[in-house]
């Protein structure tokens, strides 16, 4: 069934105007319970919706905008707590460049040989067709809200990420969406048949020190993964209740994360040091900066492979390209001149070949590239010149240079981790509605998802998108 994307309610003005009087405007503090009409009971069987994030605040609007009666409950004191710190305190909030189709993957269950699955588009095809990035930069220019492009089609905030919480705040406001906050949901289950006149699934949450209880109709689990857990309180509510119905979990782990190296590594002494280079775990690649560090490498270009990598007993390498802008083929040619050069000068001088590769890299690396891998590599003396050097060994300079392996020992975990990678299985739901096909009513989106986009506002773009897929249906 095919439910058009509804605009922003045109009463959005006098709701905006109630909402920023009860205390849920640019200073943050939250809505506390939003009522709707007095009256109405649990035994409506409302749409319940676990998490005030992204996803779940797009799937609550949405869902409110066609009339359901919608219970958002979050745990936080206030919602949307990750978008508030994104993008440097500006929210990149999607990205406009012709990179959605394949910025996604996803993995396969746990138990298996894990490898990862760079989408085809085929199942966040419907969800962004859908709900493209166009539809929610409508949403915020019919909001006001100023925004910029930085680079590769990134979009932030001119001004604050705390604008895109007040506009789905003031979002759900109009759209009658009961929110709850300080409500932790403990446990949801399948509604027992005698109960059915109440819903589906019986929700316990606690709130005020209270245990409380909800009967639904439509469950949508948009609670996110482990990232910034202490920062955000992010928990494996989604996993654990993924588990509880009997769902496939697959290849759960941290995303958009520093790598960390050996602690006795000679890298560790390039803390502060950046290049631009592409790096590559299996077969992908990105070309950016990155940035060495006292526990091993960041960066963006480290950031977006370290999504494909691994924790288990054959993990994959990181490989890095250090002159992305040159093939093999023109490295080796350059090194070839800079030698004859080096032969023909008259100072008696010698030139260390370090000093030969800075003119490419930053000094620092590479005096300790050329002494702790390519001397030792290519079984040549740390004070030779690159005129020492025969053309076997000129071509295997060019290509450690085309492809450093760097031996990765772990990530620095959820703690520093953008995402979370894998989650509930694709297999598990419809790519249309994002819906369980096991269990009726019963929905996951965003985080939650086995589902894990590139750096730059993609991870956004399916949080809106999916929350819109389940919102427009639940």
């Amino acid at each position: 069934m095919h439910v058009p994307w509804v605009p922003p309610c045109p009463g959005f003005a006098a709701h905006r105007a109630r909402n920023l009087t009860q205390g849920a405007g640019a200073s943050g503090r939250p809505l506390g319970p939003v009522r709707r009409a007095q009256g109405r009971t649990t035994s409506a069987a409302p749409v319940v919706v676990l998490g005030g994030g992204a996803a779940g605040l797009l799937a609550a609007m949405t869902a409110g905008r066609r009339g359901r009666p919608v219970i958002l409950l979050e745990k936080n004191a206030v919602l949307g707590k990750k978008i508030r710190i994104s993008g440097g305190g500006r929210c990149n909030f999607t990205n406009i460049s012709e990179n959605l189709q394949k910025a996604y993957h996803s993995s396969l269950p746990e138990g298996e040989l894990v490898e990862e699955v760079q989408s085809d588009g085929s199942f966040f095809q419907k969800a962004f067709k859908r709900y493209p990035p166009e539809k929610f930069i409508a949403l915020v220019e019919s909001h006001g809200i100023k925004y910029h492009e930085k680079k590769l089609g990134q979009l932030f905030c001119n001004k604050s990420a705390r604008q895109i919480v007040d506009m789905l705040q003031q979002e759900c406001l109009a759209a009658s969406v009961d929110v709850y906050t300080e409500a932790e949901c403990l446990s949801v289950s399948a509604a027992s048949a005698s109960g059915s006149e109440a819903g589906r699934f019986r929700v316990v949450y606690s709130k005020e020190e209270e245990t409380k209880e909800l009967h639904a109709e439509a469950v949508v689990v948009a609670c996110g993964g482990l990232s910034y857990a202490k920062t955000c309180g992010a928990t494996d509510l989604a996993q654990r209740l993924a588990r509880s119905f009997d769902l496939k979990v697959s290849g759960v782990r941290p995303g958009l994360v520093p790598l960390r190296l050996d602690p006795n590594a000679w890298t560790r002494s390039l803390t502060g040091v950046s290049l631009q280079v592409a790096a590559s775990i299996g077969n992908m690649s990105f070309e950016e900066q990155i940035l060495f560090t006292h526990q091993g490498i960041s960066g963006p270009a480290v950031l977006q492979a370290s999504s494909y990598w691994y924790d288990h007993d054959h993990p994959k390498a990181l490989r890095l390209d250090l002159l992305p802008y040159m093939n093999e083929e023109d490295v080796l040619h350059w090194l070839q001149r800079r030698a004859e050069s080096c032969r023909n000068r008259q100072s008696q001088r010698r030139m260390p070949a370090s000093e030969e590769l800075a003119r490419k890299l930053p000094r620092r690396f590479a005096d300790g590239f050329w002494i702790h891998e390519v001397s030792q590599r290519l079984h040549v003396s740390p004070s030779a010149g690159l005129e020492d050097l025969e053309i076997s060994s000129l071509k295997d300079l060019a290509a450690l240079l085309k492809s450093w392996e760097v031996s990765v020992i772990g990530t620095e975990g959820y703690p520093k981790a953008e995402v979370t990678c894998g989650g509930v299985s694709t297999q598990e739901l419809s790519d249309e509605t994002m819906e369980c096909k096991k269990h009726p009513g019963l929905y996951f989106i965003g985080e939650a998802v086995d589902v894990t986009g590139w750096l730059g506002g993609y991870n956004f773009q399916w949080a809106w998108a999916s929350g819109f897929a389940a919102g427009a249906v639940c």
